[in-house]
Parts: C-alpha cells; sequence; structure tokens
C-alpha cells in the first residue's frame, strides 16, 4: 500500500512550525508570505493528488465487473490508498504494480498523459488486451515497464523510444505483432528487453546495438526473420542473447565474439547456415550455448576448447562435418553435449574421457568410426550414452561398467563385435539397453540379471548365441524385451514368468 507524504508524514510540519516561529520575530521576512507559499505548495500537491485518483478511478471503469470489484479499495480523492499504488514523498502516483490480480480491461482507457510521474508500471500476468497506447510516450519518468503474460495485441507504438529513462521493458508472452521499432534503439539506459512468445515479423532492428548498458536481449519464439545484425556485437555488457524458435537466416557474425561478457548464447531453431565462426572462442564467459536445429555445416572450430566455462553444448540437427576436435576435451566443466543428428565423421576422441562432470552424451545419427575409447568409463556422472546410429566398431569396452549412474545406454545400428562385457551388470541404474542391429556375439551374461531398474531391453538383429540366462527373470520391471533374429538355443527358461 502507499502512503501519501503530506498524510503521514509529519516532519515538514514541524520544520514549518519551526521556521514560522523564527519568521514571526523577524521583520526582514515576510510570514505571511511564505506561509501563502507553503499552502499553495499544498495546495499544488493535493490537486496532483486528486487528479491521479480520478484518471485510475475512470480506468477502472472499464474493466469487467469481476476486475473491478477486485480494486474495492480504488475510491474516494487518494490513490496513495489504492491497491497496487505507491506515491512519492510529494504524494504523487510513482509505483502501479497490478501484476497477478487476474484484471480484465484495456489500456485504453489510461490517461499516460496524466501519469508523468510515475517510475514503474507492473501490470504482468493478467488479461489485459487491446493495443498498447501511444500516448504511452508520455511517462517520461518510468524506469520499469512490465506488461507480460497478457493479451495485447497489434504494433508496438514507436512513442515507446520516448522513455529514455527505461531501465526494464518487458512485453513477453503477449499477441504482439508487425516489426519491432527502431525506435528502441533510444532507450540507451535499458538493462533488460524481453519480447518472447510473441508475433513479431521482420527483421531484428540494427538500432539494438545503441542499447550499450543492456544485459539481457529476449526474442526466442517469435517470427523474425533476416540476419542477426552485426551490430549486436557492439552490446559489451551483454550477459544473455536469447533469439531462438525464429526464421533468423545467414551466418553467425564474426562480430558475436565481442560480447566478452555472454554467458548465455541460444539461437537455436532457426534458419542460420555458415560455418561456426572460429572467433566464438573468444567468449570466454560463456556457460551455455546452443546452436542446434539450424543449417550450420562446416567443421567444429579447434576454438571451441577455449570457452572453459561452458557447461551446456548443443549443436544437434545441423550440417555440421568433419571429425570432433580433441580440443573438446578442455571443457572440463561441461554437463550436456549434443551433437546429434550432424554429418560428423572420425572417430570418438580419447580426450572426452576428460568431461568428468558430463551427465548427458548425444553424438548419435552421425558418421562415427572407429571404437568406443576405453576413457569413456571415466564419466562417472553420465546418465544418458546415446552412440547409435553411427558406423562405430570394436567390442563394447569393459570399462563401461564404470558408469554406474547411468540410466539410459543405446548404441544402437552400429557395427559393434564381440561379447556383451560381463561388466555390464554393474549399471544397477539402468532403464533403457538398446544394444540392437550390432554384430555382437557370444552369449547373453548372467550378470544382465542385475540390472534390477531395466524397463527396456533390445538386444535384436545381432548374433547372440547360447541360452536365455535364468537371471532375466529378475528383471521385474521390465516393460519391453527384444531378442528376435540372433542364434539364441536352449528352452525358454521358466523365471521368464517373472516379468508380469
Amino acid at each position: 500500500m502507499g502512503s501519501c507524504f503530506l498524510l503521514s508524514t509529519p516532519s515538514l510540519l514541524a520544520v514549518f512550525f519551526f521556521f514560522s516561529l523564527f519568521l514571526v520575530g523577524n521583520t526582514s521576512f515576510h510570514g505571511a508570505g511564505v506561509f501563502a507559499s507553503f499552502t499553495s505548495f499544498a495546495t499544488i500537491h493535493t490537486t496532483k493528488n486528486t487528479d491521479g485518483a480520478e484518471v485510475l478511478l475512470k480506468w477502472k471503469s472499464t474493466f469487467d465487473n469481476h476486475s473491478q470489484s477486485l480494486l474495492f479499495s480504488w475510491h474516494g480523492d487518494n490513490p496513495c490508498s489504492f491497491t497496487g499504488v505507491t506515491c512519492d514523498d510529494f504524494g504523487a502516483i510513482a509505483h502501479l504494480n497490478l501484476s497477478y490480480l487476474g484484471l480484465r480491461g484495456t489500456l485504453d482507457g489510461l490517461d499516460f498523459s496524466r501519469l508523468t510521474s510515475v517510475v514503474s508500471f507492473e501490470l504482468a500476468n493478467n488479461s489485459i488486451f487491446g493495443s498498447i497506447p501511444s500516448n504511452i510516450g508520455n511517462l517520461s519518468k518510468l524506469n520499469s515497464l512490465h506488461l507480460c503474460f497478457n493479451e495485447l495485441s497489434g504494433d508496438i507504438p514507436p512513442s515507446i523510444g520516448m522513455l529514455e529513462s527505461l531501465h526494464y521493458l518487458d512485453l513477453r508472452a503477449n499477441n504482439l505483432s508487425g516489426h519491432i521499432p527502431w525506435e528502441i534503439g533510444r532507450l540507451d539506459s535499458l538493462l533488460e528487453l524481453g519480447f518472447s512468445r510473441n508475433k513479431f515479423t521482420g527483421p531484428i532492428p540494427a538500432s539494438l546495438g545503441n542499447l550499450g548498458s543492456l544485459i539481457h536481449l529476449y526474442l526466442l519464439k517469435n517470427q523474425l526473420s533476416g540476419p542477426i545484425p552485426a551490430s549486436l556485437g557492439k552490446l559489451g555488457n551483454l550477459t544473455e542473447l536469447r533469439i531462438s524458435h525464429n526464421n533468423i537466416v545467414g551466418s553467425l557474425p564474426r562480430e558475436i565474439s565481442h560480447l566478452r561478457n555472454l554467458k548465455s548464447l541460444f539461437l537455436q531453431q532457426n534458419q542460420l547456415s555458415g560455418p561456426i565462426p572460429s572467433e566464438i572462442g573468444r567468449l570466454t564467459a560463456l556457460v551455455e550455448l546452443d546452436l542446434s536445429n539450424n543449417n550450420i555445416n562446416g567443421s567444429i572450430p579447434h576454438s571451441i576448447g577455449n570457452l572453459t566455462s561452458l557447461s551446456f553444448l548443443d549443436l544437434e540437427e545441423n550440417g555440421l562435418s568433419g571429425p570432433i576436435p580433441s580440443e573438446i576435451g578442455r571443457l572440463a566443466a561441461l554437463v550436456k553435449l549434443d551433437l546429434s543428428n550432424n554429418n560428423i565423421n572420425g572417430s570418438i576422441p580419447h580426450s572426452i574421457g576428460n568431461l568428468t562432470s558430463l551427465s548427458f552424451l548425444d553424438l548419435e545419427e552421425n558418421g562415427l568410426s572407429g571404437p568406443i575409447p576405453s576413457k569413456i568409463g571415466r564419466l562417472a556422472a553420465l546418465d544418458e550414452l546415446d552412440l547409435s546410429n553411427n558406423n562405430i566398431n570394436g567390442s563394447i569396452p569393459h570399462s563401461i561398467g564404470n558408469l554406474t549412474s547411468l540410466s539410459f545406454l543405446d548404441l544402437e545400428e552400429n557395427g559393434l563385435s564381440g561379447p556383451i562385457p560381463s561388466e555390464i551388470g554393474r549399471l544397477a541404474a539402468l532403464d533403457e539397453l538398446d544394444l540392437s542391429n550390432n554384430n555382437i556375439n557370444g552369449s547373453i551374461p548372467h550378470s544382465i540379471g542385475n540390472l534390477t531398474s531395466l524397463s527396456f531391453l533390445y538386444l535384436e538383429e545381432n548374433g547372440l548365441l547360447g541360452p536365455i540366462p535364468l537371471e532375466i527373470g529378475r528383471l521385474a520391471t521390465l516393460f519391453e524385451l527384444w531378442l528376435s533374429n540372433n542364434k539364441i538355443n536352449g528352452s525358454i527358461p521358466h523365471s521368464i514368468g517373472n516379468l508380469t
């Protein structure tokens, strides 16, 4: 609840009383004139107070009945007592915070030209519909504007560029459309800009490069097109850049390497093409990099190994080729690595064994060849490992048994040979094991019965022989078991009846 300075703070009256006594005894001052000035001061701010109440009450009257009932405290001529209103020391409305109230209405009935004292306007998570009125540009003192998660539609008015004191502008999750106005580039005090989850079209305006104070830029989930403007490289304070899920084309500009404070770069689900520039290795503060689901080609640059703070790297669903650079082993902080669905070839580098923080490794659907390096057994934190649909050969390394945190292991559709190592029975947390469509031979190890958390076991299309081990009956949680197209013999064990 806001409070009016003139009503709640007696200090000014006390000071005035002290000076009145002083002035009465000092004939060189015109006490009556000073008193008249104070009376005038009080009248001006009472008028401003009443004016603010009139503006808000008129706006309230445009809401539906339910919304009006939520604002039951909005009555009388003192807006400082209204729910969601905070006044400044002079009794003028400074903050309007009506977020999460469930209000339904428009902004059309709000006369922004009579609210020029407002510093923050918070209206997030309501059902405000209609357009953003152009007279919002009258809020010259506005520091924070949060209209996210509403039903606003239409264009952003160019007058938004008049809000030169703005630090936070959040219009996320509305139905706003049209182009992002270039006038946004005038807001050079802006720290955070959120336009994601709307229907914006057209290019990203180059004028965004003028926002030198910007720390967070969110443009994801729109219909933006055109290239990433090189001018974004001027945003030296930027720590987070999200432009994913748009129709952005062209290559990743080399100027992006100037963003030395960048920690998160999300450009997935666009139509980016061309290679990953080697200059990306200059982004040494980067923690998250997602370029997945684009048309990026060429090889992964060796400079990727300079991103030693990286914990998340996703390059899946592109046209990347060439080998995985050995320098990837320098990313000791990496938790997720996804290079799946590319044209990457060569062998899995032994240096991958250095990624001891890794919990997710997906290299499926590439052209990888050679054996699975035994050093993969050093990835003790690994939860998911997918090397399926490659040309990997050789035997499954015994060190696979060290991956005791593994819940998902998929090696299907390769050229693996040799027996299933008995060490696989150490993977007690395993939920899914897929070794199908390989050249694996030998018998199914008895240790398979230790995988008591297993739900899915796929061993079909191999050269397995010998009987089905009795221990398979211990897999009480098994939902699917595929052993077809092997050379398995003997009788079906009675214990298989335990797999209910």
